[in-house]
């Protein structure tokens, strides 16, 4: 059973519980930026925890017969406008995150070329003193 009762059927629940997805994303946002990918993870969790409550709050506000037709047409719109912003939220997250990506995978190719180099050096002028010396050791 949700906070918010498991067979609650008002709008307000609904709108609550995306208000708390909203929070999350948002969170989910200062952690990309500290680049804080535990914490990232642990919000991603939260998500997932509260996706089926979103689901079963949608499910239970469209099913109750309660409540008008019109008023289910108004809530739907409003539903509509919120979805675009959380969808929003989460692309920019979605870019941050893939641009982040990104970023590292050049500096980890630029990071493999270097350690290359380093050890072709290491090969031409350092393996050749170590058999040298060792020769006399």
């Amino acid at each position: 059973m949700n906070s918010f009762g498991s067979n609650e059927s008002s709008p307000d629940v609904l709108f609550g519980l995306l208000g708390n997805w909203r929070a999350l994303t948002l969170a989910e946002t200062t952690s990309i930026d500290s680049c804080d990918w535990d914490g990232l993870a642990e919000l991603h969790s939260k998500k997932l925890a509260l996706q089926s409550l979103i689901e079963e709050a949608e499910t239970n506000f469209f099913n109750n017969e309660n409540i008008t037709p019109e008023r289910k047409s108004t809530e739907k719109k409003r539903l509509r406008e919120f979805a675009a912003e959380l969808l929003g939220l989460e692309e920019k997250n979605r870019a941050t995150l893939a641009e982040g990506m990104a970023l590292a995978d050049r500096q980890l190719k630029v990071s493999n070329k270097s350690i290359r180099s380093l050890r072709n050096v290491q090969q031409a002028y350092g393996g050749a003193d170590r058999s040298f010396w060792q020769a006399y050791s």
